[in-house]
């Protein structure tokens, strides 16, 4: 191995920039359904149940195609597992334009762009950026995850331009192109990890005494199986903490339009709005700075991410209390403020905090397998706020629970402990 070349760029930024892209595209064909289901009801008269009986398939199809996806890019590379995602992607944008029947629309949507998605959005291409930095490992996270923010804040909107100008059919076709393009140049800029590339880490060697004084160097390279990881605590616990702000935060977006409109009278225009502004918080504001911060504490002082983890964990517990005296736009926007940071912290570090944990060699798998924990947890937000409106006529049981939750969490997230790997 050598150092890389002064004056020469270090290829994990083009790894960062091919990440980024593929997730704008990808979030974007994800999320747009909001803006093309009133179409779809128009013209064939579907109601919004049989219609989100896509949405609940995609959520059962992702998280099982993106463990998959782990196991593909261990074999194929991340690359190519990112441009075949892509071309399933475009290709079930296509058949979306074709459809007339409601099981057409749950097959495009449901399974094949489902599946796409799963391949070309978060797995390959945040294990891979971990792969590419230790030194600077959160912060570069953090900028690729951006992607999935800015293709719903850019992309959604854009969907309803090409709708009034275009038709539905056309918009879906035109979307299928975007992913297509986007997705194949991001997957083709994506590399497996600086070895491969006869480079280090950041490009730089590290020292002795960084390797010494960072756990996460020392845990780079070990190699842990799905049967060795699953034996661990740490593992277990890990998982256990993210459940509270998943369950809460998704449960939140899911029905906040709604909560917004209807309960608080505030009108769409500026409901669409706060909801825009939280991702907004999430995908850049929150990312970032707890990205940076993350990656300076370490290198200046070998403290874990740990307090980054605790500021998501226990940050969305308080916007969930503070939630039930929400009765106005002001204080909507505050309770934004609060879950958009903390809920952005925590989608960018708990990645990199799987790799401080059991290494980068095996992390696509481990990540896909963390999706299915993830997918669970979420698909109970929803369902938990639906009940706790039907049965009480307002969200705040489910505001009270899953900031309990939240709590609960922190606590699984203090008991994690660095696994030790059995010498063979």
């Amino acid at each position: 191995m050598v150092e890389e070349a002064k004056g020469k760029m270090f290829y994990g930024y083009w790894v960062v920039a091919g990440a980024w892209l593929a997730m704008v595209v990808s979030s974007g064909a994800q999320f747009s359904l909001s803006i093309f289901m009133p179409a779809l009801i128009k013209d064939f008269g579907w109601t919004r149940t049989s219609i989100s009986a896509g949405l609940t398939v995609a959520m059962i199809t992702m998280p099982l195609a993106g463990l998959v996806a782990g196991y593909l890019v261990d074999k194929i590379g991340p690359r190519w597992t990112v441009v075949i995602g892509s071309v399933i992607g475009a290709v079930a944008m296509f058949l979306l334009s074709q459809i007339s029947q409601i099981w057409h629309f749950i097959v495009a949507y449901g399974v094949l762009l489902a599946t796409g998605i799963a391949m070309s959005y978060m797995i390959a291409t945040v294990s891979t950026v971990r792969r590419w930095f230790m030194k600077r490992a959160a912060l570069m996270v953090a900028i690729a995850m951006t992607g999935s923010g800015f293709g719903m804040v850019l992309l959604v909107p854009t969907a309803a331009i090409l709708i009034m100008m275009f038709g539905w059919r056309e918009a879906y076709m035109i979307f299928g192109v975007i992913l297509l393009v986007g997705g194949t140049i991001g997957g083709l800029l994506l590399k497996k990890d600086p070895e491969s590339e006869g480079t280090y880490p950041d490009g730089e060697k590290p020292d002795e005494q960084m390797m010494k004084m960072r756990a996460d160097y020392i845990a780079r390279a070990e190699k842990w199986s799905v049967a060795e990881v699953f034996k661990t605590s740490s593992w277990w616990y890990l998982n256990l903490a993210q459940m509270g702000y998943i369950m809460a935060v998704l449960g939140l977006i899911a029905h906040m339009i709604t909560w917004g409109t209807v309960d608080l009278h505030i009108p769409r225009d500026t409901m669409v709005k706060i909801f825009s502004f939280i991702f907004v918080m999430s995908a850049v504001v929150g990312r970032l700075v707890t990205g940076f911060s993350a990656d300076w504490l370490m290198s200046r002082f070998g403290m874990t991410r740990k307090p980054f983890l605790y500021l998501c964990t226990f940050g969305v517990a308080v916007g969930m209390f503070f939630c039930p005296y929400v009765k106005d736009a002001q204080a909507l926007i505050l309770a934004s403020i609060i879950l958009g940071f903390s809920y952005g912290s925590g989608l960018a570090l708990f990645p990199v905090y799987l790799g401080d944990l059991f290494g980068v060699v095996n992390m696509p798998v481990l990540f896909g397998y963390i999706g299915l924990f993830i997918a669970g947890f979420g698909s109970i937000g929803p369902l938990l706020y639906g009940i706790s409106y039907d049965k009480t006529g307002s969200y705040d049981l489910a505001f009270m629970i899953t900031g309990v939750l939240c709590v609960i969490s922190g606590i699984f997230l203090y008991l994690l402990k660095p696994p030790v790997k059995a010498k063979a």
